[in-house]
């Protein structure tokens, strides 16, 4: 028998575990049902539909369904919107399918009270992710892989190669089907996988099994240097709460190192630290950004907390006369387009009366927010207009966008309006918002 037939898999699940498995239909999530089956798991699969692929997806949810079945296991399937998920959130279609995915495969773990989320993961994945963090710029963690758990999500196949998951499933006269877009050299991953590393196999025909090798070592390094810094980071369980004492890191010389591998973790870039080190022991008073944490920088340490949420507060204005109980001073007339003396400022927003229609929402901004600039040709995310004016943190979470009833931005309050609801040479009446 082969490697994943004799695995036993008992150092990563105990007996009797009852497991959610993700159950794509391909080659490598077949042998991971199909091997935690035949070892006695209580297994249930979990089968996404995405839409991206039409009618290779929807032979995919059926022959997941049928593999289900002939085992005899529970099945469940979701069908996503992907593509329009990824346009509102402003993200990648991979990514959006990754975050789909996960979200749901906890909520049915929830649901089913399971032990586990398993995924198929196998070591060339691995070594994919190290290439790739490798290529961007990374840390210690970036090139340690994949890891074989993390939290209720684990990877029983990540130390097999796919070359030892195609051989399981030609032992045990298994079937499978192909996602046609894992031969399209469209995404990243995928050059790496059918360029990059065949030929890197070529020049070392080993290179496969000295990267597992490398990236265990990694692993270790990363475990020690860890431990190594929880003597200078000290963290407050109670509220989240880190301080870095200024005058450890600056005594040692590889005060970079120490810093970087505190704070690449928690979202902040090379260029903090870089002017983190610049500072030394001055700068206090100032403040860097992650997506999701605040480091301030006190007199004789650093202190990095989480970035307070505000919850999305939606103010729904009926009429010209509902503003009342709204954040700001706003004002609403509506004037005939002959009559209208134009004010050049932020504080008024001119906009077409045939364009829009009340009820209007005036909210924070959000992720995946985008406008289409006055006097710019294009779209924009909101986010990168905020980059671009050199907005703070602060000024960011302080600022309102009035939507139509259909959540498109017709103004970034106070900075820039919509090109899509300007006025023209047809315009016969105008709204006019003003900040009081």
């Amino acid at each position: 028998m082969g490697k994943i037939a004799e695995c036993s898999f008992e150092e990563l699940i105990p007996k009797g575990a009852k497991i959610i498995v993700g159950l794509s239909g391909g080659a490598d999530s077949i042998t991971l049902l199909d091997s935690l089956h035949k070892k006695g798991y209580m297994c249930i699969a979990a089968h996404c539909n995405f839409h991206i692929r039409n009618e290779e997806a929807n032979r995919d949810s059926k022959f997941a369904h049928s593999q289900a079945s002939v085992r005899k296991i529970p099945f469940y399937q979701i069908d996503f919107n992907t593509n329009e998920y990824a346009s509102i959130q402003g993200i990648s279609t991979e990514m959006a399918a990754r975050n789909l995915r996960y979200q749901w495969f906890a909520e049915l773990k929830m649901r089913e009270k399971a032990d586990y989320i398993a995924v198929a993961h196998h070591a060339d994945d691995s070594i994919e992710t190290f290439l790739i963090n490798l290529s961007r710029g990374t840390g210690l963690k970036g090139l340690s892989g994949i890891k074989f758990q993390q939290g209720d999500i684990i990877r029983p196949l990540l130390q097999f190669t796919r070359k030892e998951i195609l051989e399981y499933i030609e032992e045990q006269h298994l079937t499978y089907v192909d996602d046609s877009t894992n031969f399209e050299n469209v995404y990243l991953r995928n050059k790496f996988r059918n360029q990059v590393i065949p030929l890197l196999e070529e020049i070392n025909p080993s290179f496969r099994q000295n990267m597992m090798q490398t990236m265990s070592h990694l692993r270790e390094a990363e475990l020690f240097v860890s431990h190594q810094l929880s003597s200078i980071t000290k963290r407050s369980l109670e509220n989240g709460r880190w301080t870095i004492s200024k005058e450890e890191v600056f005594s040692s010389p590889d005060s970079h190192f120490i810093l970087f591998e505190t704070l690449n973790p928690l979202g902040f870039s090379n260029d903090v630290v870089n002017d983190l080190i610049h500072l030394g022991m001055n700068g206090t008073g100032k403040h860097f950004f992650s997506d999701q944490y605040e480091l301030r920088c006190e007199r004789k340490e650093w202190e990095i907390v989480p970035i307070q949420k505000k919850r999305e507060t939606i103010y729904e204005i009926k009429g010209l006369e509902d503003v009342q109980n709204l954040p700001i001073r706003l004002k609403i007339s509506l004037v005939p387009a002959e009559k209208i003396t134009f004010q050049r400022d932020n504080r008024n927003c001119y906009v077409d009366f045939d364009k829009i229609a009340f009820p209007l929402t005036l909210r924070n901004c959000k992720s995946g927010d985008y406008f289409y600039p006055f006097g710019m040709k294009g779209r924009k995310k909101t986010s990168d207009f905020f980059i671009d004016n050199h907005y703070s943190q602060s000024k960011k979470e302080n600022t309102w966008v009035l939507t139509t009833s259909n959540d498109e931005i017709i103004w970034i309050v106070g900075a820039r309006a919509d090109n899509r609801f300007r006025i023209g040479a047809s315009t016969q009446q105008v709204y006019i918002f003003t900040i009081e």
